[in-house]
């Protein structure tokens, strides 16, 4: 009676494991973290011990990994159908590795008819060369006094123009102004020069006098 008991518990637990799909240790991800400089390549190692015809699919913290797209595509090498078929092999290599591939990469096994299961998760750290964070903080550095002083200029040629435009419009603004308030004295002189012209003495004509006569 024990016996049966156990193998009918036995034959509940393989069952319902079955019918989930998600058996413990079904992925396994090695190693769990790793650690690389900028440019080195990393290998993330995925195995599986699930029984079926499935497929596999990696991604990096929330995102899923698309292989074709131009990001990945020259740069991840994976198992083939082969190592995924006959040596439940998921693993993938990343080459030429950026600080931007840092992340956690998940392996993921969909088997037909069971649920996808889903690795343990590799941690990926990639390091920039302390050389080139010098090298990108000088050049950050000379980008932005390059910036601050074409700003400083176009600010300073800015107000300049500005001066000019305000100095220009009150100069025309004044100048109808003067023109309308003359200096008394200049007024004076100028209706007494009228004047004398008005009363000037025209010059009178001459008549020619008729030619003297010879008294003989």
């Amino acid at each position: 009676m024990v016996t049966e008991r156990w193998s009918t518990a036995a034959l509940f637990v393989l069952i319902s494991m079955s019918l989930s799909g998600m058996e413990a240790g079904d992925v396994v991800q090695t190693p769990t973290s790793i650690h690389v400089m900028e440019g080195e390549s990393v290998i993330l190692n995925c195995s599986f011990h699930l029984q079926g015809l499935g497929a596999y699919s990696w991604r990096r913290d929330d995102s899923p990994i698309n292989f074709e797209s131009p990001r990945y595509k020259q740069r991840i090498i994976k198992a083939d159908h082969h190592a995924f078929k006959s040596g439940k092999d998921a693993s993938i290599q990343i080459t030429n590795t950026t600080e931007c591939d840092s992340g956690t990469y998940y392996c993921e096994i969909e088997i037909m008819g069971k649920q996808k299961s889903t690795g343990n998760g590799t941690v990926v750290t990639v390091e920039r060369h302390a050389c080139d964070k010098a090298k990108y903080l000088k050049t950050m550095s000379f980008e932005w006094i390059w910036i601050a002083v074409a700003g400083g200029v176009t600010l300073l040629v800015t107000l300049s123009l500005l001066v000019v435009i305000i100095i220009l419009a009150r100069r025309n603004k004044e100048l109808p102004k003067r023109k309308k308030m003359r200096n008394p004295e200049q007024h004076q002189l100028d209706d007494a020069y009228h004047n004398c012209q008005g009363n000037e003495a025209k010059p009178k004509k001459q008549h020619p006098q008729p030619p003297k006569r010879n008294m003989e």
